[in-house]
C-alpha cells in the first residue's frame, strides 16, 4: 500500500469503524467542500474536528486578527499569534492537523460582494459569525444557492445550534423573520463561557459530518438545540417552515442579498484626544452613563436610538461614538451613518479610554 494511502487509512481508522460512517461515508467526507464563516470561538471548535474527520476542502473566511481577549475560548490561537490574521493562523494549524486536505484562508469580511463566489463553490456553510447581519446574510445566501447552513450562537451561559436546509425544512428566517433591532449584546458585551462556545462548535461539526455522510443519520434540520450551561439544561425546539417566509417562500432568483452596513472607522483614544471640535456620544444605558463617563460626552442610549436622533445634535467637526468595549458603538454608528457624515467609533470603548495613554 502506498505510504499516503497507508497514512490516510490509519488517520480515519477509528471513524470508519463507526457503522453509520464506514468507508463510504468517509469517501463522501473526502469530496465535501465546507465553508466556515468566522474563525472565532465557534470556528475554532468546529474546524479542527472537520479537518480531523477528513472533510476534503475547508475554506475559512474571517477579516479579523487575533487579540488577547480571544485566547480564553479561541483555542486555535496562542500568544505568538497576536495581531496576525485569524483565517491564516487557523489554516496553518489545521494544515498541521491534517495535511491531506485542502485548506484556504480568505482574510476578508463576508459581504454581498463575495458571498456568491464563496457560497456557490461549497456544499455547506458553518456559521461561526458573531453578529446578526452576517448570520442573516449566511441564512439568505444558503437558501439562494441551495446549500445547508449549520447555525450556532453563544452568549453568556446560553448557546443555540441548528441546521437550516430550505430543501428539507425551514430556513433561518422561518425562525427569525427579521434581525433584532436595538442593542443585542454579544460576547464582547455580555461575556461568554469558553467551554460552552466549544460545545456549540463541536455540535456544529457533528451535525455537519452527519449531513455530509448522509444515510439514515438524523440531522437537526428544522430543530434548534438550546443549551443553558447554568444547570446544563438541554431543550430541542421545533421550527416550522413558514409559507409566508420572506426568503424561502421565494424562487432562488428572486432572493435579494442585502449588503452589510459600511465598515465604520475606529479611532484609538490618543487620536480622539488630538481632535478639535469633537462630540463624544455615549450609547450605553443611562445607569451606566451615570456610573461614569468621558468628560464632556452626551448620553444617547442605543436602546432609544433612531435615525432622527441625529437631528438635535450640535454642529461639530467630528462625532465619535463609544460604549463600554465597542460593540454597541458600532451598531449605533451604523444607524447614524446615513445622517452623520464621517461618524466614527472609539476603538476599545470606555475600557480603552481609561487605560494610560503613551
Amino acid at each position: 500500500m502506498p505510504r499516503d494511502a497507508a497514512n490516510s487509512s490509519a488517520r480515519y481508522a477509528r471513524q470508519t469503524l463507526v457503522p453509520e460512517i464506514g468507508p463510504e461515508g468517509q469517501a463522501r467526507l473526502g469530496t465535501a467542500r465546507v465553508l466556515c464563516v468566522g474563525a472565532g470561538g465557534l470556528g475554532c471548535a468546529s474546524l479542527p474536528y472537520l479537518a480531523g474527520a477528513g472533510v476534503g476542502s475547508l475554506t475559512i473566511v474571517d477579516h479579523d486578527t487575533v487579540d488577547r481577549s480571544n485566547l480564553q475560548r479561541q483555542v486555535l490561537f496562542g500568544e505568538s499569534d497576536l495581531g496576525r490574521p485569524k483565517a491564516t493562523v487557523a489554516a496553518r494549524r489545521l494544515g498541521d492537523l491534517n495535511p491531506d486536505i485542502a485548506i484556504e484562508a480568505v482574510c476578508e469580511r463576508l459581504d454581498h460582494d463575495n458571498v456568491e463566489s464563496l457560497f456557490a463553490a461549497h456544499d455547506m456553510v458553518i456559521d461561526g459569525s458573531d453578529n446578526y447581519p452576517t448570520k442573516f446574510l449566511c441564512g439568505d445566501a444558503t437558501v439562494k444557492f441551495g446549500i445547508p447552513l449549520v447555525y450556532a450562537s453563544a452568549t453568556g451561559m446560553e448557546a443555540t445550534v441548528g441546521v437550516f436546509d430550505a430543501g428539507r425544512g425551514p430556513c433561518l428566517r422561518c425562525l427569525f423573520p427579521q434581525p433584532p433591532t436595538g442593542w443585542v449584546p454579544n460576547c464582547a458585551e455580555a461575556g461568554v463561557l469558553g467551554p460552552l462556545v466549544g460545545m456549540a462548535g463541536c455540535i456544529q461539526a457533528t451535525e455537519a459530518i452527519k449531513w455530509l455522510v448522509g444515510g439514515k443519520l438524523d440531522v437537526l434540520v428544522g430543530r434548534v438545540l438550546w443549551i443553558d450551561a447554568r444547570d446544563m439544561t438541554l431543550r430541542r425546539l421545533e421550527v416550522r417552515k413558514r409559507p409566508d417566509c420572506p426568503v424561502c417562500s421565494q424562487p432562488p432568483d428572486r432572493i435579494r442579498l442585502e449588503p452589510l452596513q459600511a465598515v465604520i472607522e475606529e479611532l484609538d483614544p490618543a487620536s480622539v484626544q488630538r481632535l478639535q471640535q469633537v462630540l463624544l456620544i455615549d450609547v450605553r444605558e443611562p445607569d451606566e452613563f451615570a456610573a461614569g463617563h468621558i468628560p464632556g460626552a452626551i448620553s444617547l442610549p442605543l436602546s432609544q436610538l433612531d435615525p432622527d436622533s441625529a437631528t438635535n445634535l450640535p454642529d461639530t467637526d467630528h462625532v465619535v461614538i463609544y460604549c463600554r468595549s465597542g460593540t454597541r458603538a458600532r451598531r449605533a454608528a451604523e444607524l447614524l451613518a446615513p445622517e452623520i457624515s464621517g461618524v466614527k467609533c472609539l476603538k476599545g470603548g470606555l475600557e480603552a479610554w481609561n487605560l494610560p495613554l503613551t
